[in-house]
């Protein structure tokens, strides 16, 4: 079948997920979500986990055009060499694994930081960027929206946009939960939510009510299946996996300091010149401590 990348086939996946008997689309679901883990088990540990059988995962590998399982499952596992070994970084991580012990830790976080971040930026095509983009600059106000562990990445969106951006406003500011926020959205506006399995609710929740007023939906989720009813204007994708017990949001950063970058180069001399009188305040304010 010739090389083949491993976004390609999540592409083809995603794009076909809805016409997949129950079956088939249990597993497309899981490859799209879970990529590393999908390109590190085998056949039988997937079955488990996705609770299908072996033959099965056959039969979507043939329904993809692969001649067998293993031609499906290798773009995920040369996926996941490629974006830990990179260069010395590479070698360093795998002189880490061979002390062992408390390295080992660090060797994880490193493999764990580096293919999120890697496979974020892959996978995200920078149309959908500058789309993003043009639609932030375009609204009237501009919705950020987050609670629990992705509540931080908005609060550092808003910190570092506004500085360009008059029309940030974070969602739920103060005591108020985010839906109060989002009350009076109109189809001038748009949402920017950050949500990840499991979904809040409250998330859920807002960006519902924002859709129902008319407003654009931008999306920053781990799924690219997108179980969530909310039918986004755009959807940006980012893997939280890692070795630990909480969810990684670094390939999350990744994308919103990618979208903060196209947002100023697209924000034209307005950008530009609100960017310059921030730093000039801050510098005449003597905000900052200097040795």
């Amino acid at each position: 079948m010739g090389q083949i990348h491993k976004s390609r086939i999540i592409e083809q996946l995603t794009g076909e997920l809805a016409t997949y008997p129950k079956s088939l689309r249990r597993i497309a679901m899981y490859v799209i979500d879970n990529p590393a883990e999908f390109g590190m088990d085998s056949i039988r540990d997937s079955a488990s986990l996705i609770g299908v059988s072996t033959n099965s995962l056959v039969r979507l590998a043939k329904k993809l055009g692969f001649e067998t399982y293993h031609q499906f499952r290798a773009p995920f596992r040369e996926a996941l060499t490629a974006s830990a070994s990179s260069g010395d970084a590479g070698q360093w991580i795998g002189e880490l694994y061979e002390r062992g012990g408390k390295e080992r830790a660090r060797a994880d976080a490193a493999t764990s930081v580096m293919g999120n971040v890697t496979d974020a930026l892959r996978q995200t095509d920078a149309d959908s960027i500058a789309l993003a983009a043009d639609c932030i600059l375009e609204a009237k106000k501009v919705f950020l929206v987050a609670t629990r562990g992705p509540y931080a990445l908005v609060h550092y969106f808003y910190h570092v946009g506004r500085i360009a951006l008059p029309n940030l406003v974070i969602a739920p500011r103060h005591a108020n939960a985010p839906v109060d926020e989002i009350l009076t959205a109109d189809e001038n506006d748009v949402v920017l939510a950050i949500s990840s399995m499991p979904y809040s609710r409250e998330t859920i929740d807002a960006c519902e009510m924002a859709r129902k007023k008319g407003a654009k939906l931008i999306l920053m989720s781990d799924s690219a299946a997108n179980s969530l009813p909310l039918t986004p204007y755009i959807t940006l994708v980012s893997p939280v996996s890692t070795p630990h017990y909480f969810e990684s949001y670094v390939g999350f950063f990744a994308l919103l300091e990618w979208l903060l970058t196209v947002l100023v180069e697209r924000g034209g001399e307005d950008v530009q010149q609100r960017i310059q009188m921030f730093n000039d305040l801050r510098s005449d304010a003597n905000l900052y401590w200097k040795m």
